[in-house]
């Protein structure tokens, strides 16, 4: 098959399958292949959502579609790649008609930092370009490579489709050879979108105080952190870096909030105010309102009770 009817071929695929399944799984031409087993996003209804359990690399042959990993969302173009890691959240939430995704899902055991590991052969530029990939795929689970259909390596991604899909000699050898080419030509092109710029969607329109007010009660940092995709530790030393307060002040912030406005009303006892914004703890919970408010709960209580002309006697 040549590598300019690719894309027809697997349009075709897509426009003669009649199953309700979200992936088509399409057969290796070779039997004995064993590096990875290639899946087409059908044009179904309803939610395609996925959690990886192995290693995978998404690549959009044609088309347009978007995809969302935790809160990023990531609009792909034609050429696009992303490299997903083994329990990668993530959803298909929109197609063009022309699109076709591929999926690249590796067997069991493949690890991204096993297969970058001697990229980095010699050279201190390598080796910190190496070290910032490995770490945006364990922090973030996901990598996007933005190339395009003309770019070299998008030809080399279609070679690598072409390789399995066709009963060629030494297929297994070349297609991971031509893995390693599509990765370093888009590292060397900085088709990368890094850690800090996909970052850059995390906060805006007040998504991270959002969440908090709808899970102050109850949230932990570890519980956050994954919804918004994360690692915890580089999650907590994110939101710092880009909000200047910590995870635990933008949690207090809002506890605190809620303590004084259900201070204001005289059928909640403090008892029920302190479990009701989250601490398990009175003097913990009074602790931390004297430092946020300068004076106690009861004084504050007795403050508001007496600007609203409530009267309990």
């Amino acid at each position: 098959m040549a590598a300019v009817a690719l894309d027809q071929y697997l349009t075709s695929i897509l426009r003669s399958n009649t199953k309700d399944t979200n992936e088509l799984k399409l057969k290796s031409g070779n039997t004995n292949f064993d590096l990875f087993t290639i899946y087409l996003e059908n044009h179904n209804q309803g939610l395609h959502r996925y959690t990886n359990d192995v290693s995978t690399i998404l690549f959009l042959v044609s088309g347009d579609l978007t995809i969302k990993s935790g809160e990023k969302i990531l609009p792909m173009r034609a050429g696009n790649v992303l490299l997903l890691t083994e329990k990668c959240k993530y959803e298909v939430q929109s197609q063009s008609d022309d699109a076709v995704l591929v999926k690249l899902k590796f067997k069991p055991g493949f690890k991204y930092r096993d297969f970058f590991k001697n990229f980095a052969y010699k050279g201190s530029r390598e080796e910190k370009i190496i070290k910032q990939i490995i770490s945006s795929l364990e922090n973030e689970y996901v990598l996007w490579l933005k190339n395009n259909q003309i770019t070299r390596s998008s030809q080399v991604m279609q070679h690598i489709i072409n390789g399995y899909l066709n009963e060629n000699l030494f297929s297994r050898v070349l297609i991971g050879a031509e893995l390693t080419v599509v990765m370093i030509l888009s590292i060397r092109n900085q088709h990368l979108v890094t850690p800090t710029s996909l970052d850059k969607t995390k906060f805006e329109g007040n998504v991270l105080d959002n969440y908090i007010d709808s899970h102050f009660t109850d949230i932990t940092l570890t519980q956050t952190a994954k919804y918004f995709g994360f690692n915890p530790n580089y999650f907590s030393n994110m939101v710092k870096q880009k909000t200047g307060k910590s995870f635990v002040d933008h949690v207090d912030d809002r506890r605190m909030q809620e303590a004084r406005t259900l201070l204001a009303q005289p059928d909640v006892s403090l008892k029920e105010i302190i479990n009701r914004v989250g601490y398990s703890s009175k003097s913990f919970f009074y602790k931390k309102f004297n430092q946020y408010y300068g004076e106690t709960p009861a004084s504050m209580r007795a403050r508001l009770f007496k600007e609203a002309n409530i009267n309990l006697k």
